[in-house]
């Protein structure tokens, strides 16, 4: 076994990073002015087991702490995080191990199996993306047809507040946020053995599924404070409502305006939008370009998405990436290309749309695919079309595999 391979086997987490880690954030969460209610309706957990949970915020697993310490379970977590040799010895020591999300990966399916048959709890987020607009995204099939072969009792921790508290475009958490934590069971072993892939599936989302501003509706005494609760905004909404031009939108303070319209809209202390503003909110506003796009698509066989990129590739072990070339990235029916220098060589990467699914991206930073265990992490020239790179490949997949 290589290093490398030795240094990604899963392991038991240790208690005492364990809880330096998790006290250390909830103090930080305390001081930001966010409170964590949990409720476990099952009492003692069974084991070996899966925990199934949505993934609003980053730090999702410290809301999932209270709950699931004392067992020290097995975390799947992104291999990029992984990349990086000190925050590599952190995350195992708590018990993670890396996934290349979306992609094949018989390394972790493996460590997913090691955790089981030693009695373990894995714990995944099977979204395996963090929400873009605080609602439940979809799950690749080969995850339910794992948790079928597994047989054996599957748990859920349903999250609400999550994403509000610290959205992935938003910068830092916003004082005022309250992260409710559910423990439940969803499967017994025996269950799991006398049920389809297909019930399981209906089952998770049914349990999984979650919209931030419906749990908002139902809590009207939340208000999130922060000076800059738009600001990031313009990372995940592409298009102006009153012009259509495209990566024309910035954000100030509360406040949405575009580059060619000047002031749009701000958003108020429930992530709402100005009383009279054409959207309610801005899942609302993705939704909408998103169906532009959609039609884009549909109505151009030859739909193409191009951007010159800056190419990274996995860090040396003092970072996450590290600068690997630069060049030009295409995304079509076909699949996603990139033609340019890596490493100092020309190349041209071509991945299938079929491997492609779901471009992860960073908002307002970048698009990834990975290729087995190696990141291939773009860097768009308009960063804000992060997004729209992400939409485009699901849009693509979905025509493709599933027709529309």
């Amino acid at each position: 076994m290589t290093k490398d391979k030795k240094d990604n086997k899963v392991q038991k987490g240790n208690g005492f990073v364990l809880g330096v880690v998790y006290y250390g954030i909830r103090i930080y969460c305390f001081l930001c002015g966010v409170r964590v209610k949990t409720v476990n309706k099952v009492g003692k957990l069974e084991k070996p087991s899966i925990v199934l949970c949505n993934h609003g915020s980053f730090v999702d697993f410290i809301f999932l702490a209270p709950l699931l310490r004392k067992y020290k379970p097995n975390f799947i977590i992104a291999r990029l995080y992984f990349y990086n040799k000190y925050l590599r010895w952190i995350l195992k020591s708590i018990g993670g191990f890396p996934k290349s999300m979306f992609a094949m990966d018989m390394e972790s399916t493996k460590n997913c199996l090691r955790v089981l048959k030693s009695n373990g709890i894995l714990a995944m987020m099977p979204e395996a993306r963090l929400s873009t607009t605080g609602r439940f995204e979809d799950v690749q099939s080969n995850t339910y047809t794992f948790i079928k072969k597994s047989a054996v009792p599957v748990y859920t921790v349903k999250f609400g507040g999550d994403y509000f508290a610290n959205p992935k475009w938003g910068k830092g958490f916003r004082r005022g946020a309250v992260v409710e934590a559910e423990l439940d069971i969803l499967y017994t072993a025996e269950q799991i053995q006398n049920i389809s892939v297909e019930e399981i599936k209906k089952g998770v989302e049914a349990r999984l599924y979650y919209n931030e501003f419906e749990w908002l509706e139902k809590r009207p005494n939340i208000r999130y404070r922060s000076r800059c609760i738009a600001e990031g905004l313009e990372n995940i909404l592409t298009t102006c409502p009153k012009c259509n031009r495209k990566h024309t939108l910035v954000t100030k303070k509360n406040q949405v305006f575009c580059e060619h319209c000047g002031y749009l809209t701000a958003v108020d202390k429930r992530y709402g939008f100005t009383e009279g503003f054409r959207f309610k909110n801005f899942a609302q506003w993705y939704d909408w370009q998103k169906d532009l796009l959609a039609k884009e698509i549909l109505e151009n066989p030859n739909y193409v998405l191009s951007s010159k990129v800056e190419l990274r590739l996995p860090g040396n072990g003092n970072g996450l990436t590290r600068h690997g070339g630069q060049g030009v990235c295409t995304l079509s029916g076909e699949g996603l290309t990139y033609e340019g220098t890596k490493d100092g060589e020309n190349v041209q990467l071509c991945f299938p749309i079929r491997q492609v699914y779901r471009l992860l991206f960073g908002a307002g930073e970048n698009f990834e695919i990975y290729d087995g265990e190696v990141i291939h992490y773009f860097v768009p020239e308009e960063k804000r079309s992060a997004v729209e790179w992400y939409m485009a490949s699901m849009l693509l997949y979905d025509n493709l595999y599933f027709g529309g």
